[in-house]
């Protein structure tokens, strides 16, 4: 399944409440580097993928802070570009 694209100009919906989350309740060590639970990370994706925008102060996710900045690198590895796109590739290498 594809992760929701309920954008806002130009930021997906799935990416704005994840880092506003993680920057009022996850500033710690490694929140980015450490991942988080699988199954917590696959139960936040189905609830991006079937609601308009998940509750993510439910105890599962504060508990697990982790997982939500797992879904936030799973969106950028899944775009169908990366970030750095192939077109600029030679550039950057």
């Amino acid at each position: 399944a594809q992760l929701t694209h309920n954008c806002c100009p130009s930021v997906p919906q799935v990416l704005k409440s994840c880092t506003e989350f993680i920057e009022k309740h996850g500033i710690v060590d490694g929140i980015y580097r450490l991942s988080g639970i699988a199954s917590n990370i696959q139960k936040l994706r189905h609830e991006f993928d079937s609601e308009q925008i998940p509750d993510l102060t439910k105890d599962i996710y504060i508990q697990d802070i982790h997982c939500v900045g797992s879904l936030c690198k799973l969106y950028f590895r899944e775009l169908p570009n990366p970030l750095l796109t192939y077109q600029l590739y030679e550039k950057f290498s």
